[in-house]
Formats: C-alpha cells, structure tokens, sequence
C-alpha cells in the first residue's frame, strides 16, 4: 500500500483507490485468469474500498482472455461495484466485452469506452 492512495498488487493484476473514488484495475498483458484470480480481485477491491460499492475502471486493452467461472464469479459478487467502465482498445477486447455483458446481464451499469477521460467521467457519475 502506498500513502494516499491504496493500492494492492497481485502476480496478474494491480488494482488501486484513486482520488477521485474510483477503483482502477490492470491487468498482466495477455495473462489468462480464472476463478481464483477473481476472488482474489473481488477480495482486493473489497479490502479498498471498506466493502462499500465503488465505480471501477477497468482496462481490457492487453488483458488475457477469462474463463467461465471467473466472469460467473464477478457477475455473483457484482455488489461491490456502483458501475463498471471496461476500456476496449481493439476489436477483439470489444467483442469479448460486449458478449460477456450481454451474457451475464449485470445488474450495475455496465459500459464500454475506447476513450478513458469519458469513462472516468461517466463513472464519477457513480461515486456513491
């Protein structure tokens, strides 16, 4: 953790509190993950945040594909979050995306960005 701004960092993922209330995640490039690596990031935001919904970031530009039980697992835990932004830098992350959000319905709103200042903006929308 480091002063102002809590941060934890995993071998697949760093994830952060900023400032502004949001809760930005990235990703190892291309490094698969699976049910152990979303509980372990459900559990990092979680510790954040205090377990208070918070709106998070995430950039899937460079991220390697999820299997089944970790994208079940998020959707399960999906009340931590107030919003989640993805970032889609290509094609293919966008796809991946769009199929996963219309698959798994969520609850919180969920949007894609290819422009990360509209996405934090959106998302302060969020703050609860």
């Amino acid at each position: 953790m480091t002063g102002e701004h809590p941060e934890i960092t995993h071998d697949k993922f760093r994830i952060w509190l900023r400032p502004d209330g949001l809760v930005e995640i990235e990703w190892a490039p291309h490094v698969p993950s699976g049910l152990e690596d979303a509980v372990a990031t459900i559990e990092a935001m979680t510790e954040l945040t205090g377990g208070k919904a918070a709106p998070l970031l995430v950039d899937t530009t460079h991220a390697g594909p999820q299997d089944r039980a970790a994208r079940m697992e998020y959707v399960r835990r999906q009340g931590i979050v107030s919003a989640v932004a993805l970032i889609v830098g290509n094609p293919l992350s966008r796809m991946m995306a769009t199929f996963f959000i219309n698959v798994s319905k969520p609850e919180v709103p969920v949007r894609l960005f290819e422009d990360r200042a509209e996405a934090e903006a959106w998302l302060r929308e969020h703050v609860v």
